[in-house]
């Protein structure tokens, strides 16, 4: 038993002298690894170092060839702008020169002036029978006249049709006008009371005339009393009359000018047919609507047609 136990010490110390080899040997190969990987890196740092130190001598070298050539490109710049100086020098003595040439030519030289002939820009051939032109004249005459015979009979067409369709319009609406009872009886009470206000604007005409002319009453004379009774209220009644006829044709001047200025033409024709024809077709439901009298209803949507009229005419202008 002793025996075997020492046999097993024994293979184990050998075993642990054959590790501690190699640990030994592993530990060498280290050693050695490290001094190798040492010397490689003095090599390095010195071949570092020896680069920077070319690199710096290059640097060096390079920023002096730099420096040459600018001091090549100034001197070249200062040279030119030398030359230039000198140029610009000549050029002011020769103006100078010239200027003194040009006020002496000025002060003591005489101003003669040479006639000169126009060339004529055009000379007609003494040969030349403008057949040519003369054609062509004769030609553009006959499609003129063609043209405007067309342009003519397009118009008198147009214009016959336009009358035909405001003919029937018109005629149509003032059938249905006449059929219209509540059109009529509007017609008649606006009538009616235009007439009652002329009755009533005379009236007060004369009895301003009448109150004026009690002034006089207080003459003694009779006879003159009377005479001047009678010219004062003709004078009040004929200023007044006369005004207000005067008064109503200027506005009736002014209305037709600004039709004629702003609504003379096919879309007056057509809204004023056209109002009318929708205020008598529809003059009932219009009466019940507004309770107002139809033709002058009818005469304020033709001032407010106007309005427009004239405001989009301002507008474009």
């Amino acid at each position: 038993m002793n025996e075997s136990r020492e046999l097993k010490n024994a293979e184990q110390l050998e075993e642990l002298l054959l590790l501690t080899e190699e640990i030994q040997e592993e530990l060498e190969q280290k050693d050695q690894l490290i001094v190798e990987l040492k010397t490689q890196l003095n090599e390095s740092l010195t071949l570092n170092e020896k680069l920077n130190k070319e690199n710096r001598a290059g640097n060096i070298q390079a920023l002096k060839n730099d420096l040459k050539l600018a001091d090549r490109a100034l001197r070249s710049e200062k040279e030119k702008l030398r030359s230039a100086n000198v140029t610009i020098e000549e050029c002011q003595d020769k103006i100078r020169c010239l200027t003194q040439q040009r006020d002496y030519a000025r002060t003591h030289q005489k101003i003669v002036e040479i006639p000169v002939e126009k060339p004529v820009l055009y000379k007609k051939c003494e040969a030349c029978d403008r057949t040519a032109y003369q054609n062509a004249k004769a030609r553009y005459e006959t499609q003129k006249e063609q043209l405007a015979g067309q342009y003519k009979a397009k118009t008198v067409m147009f214009q016959t049709t336009l009358f035909l369709l405001a003919w029937y319009s018109l005629t149509t609406t003032l059938f249905q006008a006449v059929q219209s009872d509540v059109f009529l009886s509007d017609c008649k009470s606006f009538f009616h009371d235009a007439a009652s206000f002329i009755q009533t604007f005379i009236g007060w005409t004369i009895d301003a005339g009448q109150s004026v002319a009690q002034i006089s009453t207080k003459i003694p004379n009779e006879i003159i009393a009377g005479i001047i009774y009678w010219l004062l209220m003709i004078l009040v009644v004929g200023i007044c009359v006369a005004g207000t006829g005067i008064l109503a044709i200027l506005i009736e001047i002014k209305v037709i000018e600004l039709y004629k200025k702003n609504c003379w033409d096919v879309i007056t024709l057509l809204m004023i047919l056209t109002s009318a024809a929708v205020i008598i077709y529809f003059g009932e439901v219009i009466k019940k609507a507004l309770s107002i009298n139809l033709l002058f209803f009818w005469l304020i949507l033709q001032g407010i047609y106007l309005t427009i009229r004239r405001y989009i005419s301002q507008d474009t202008d």
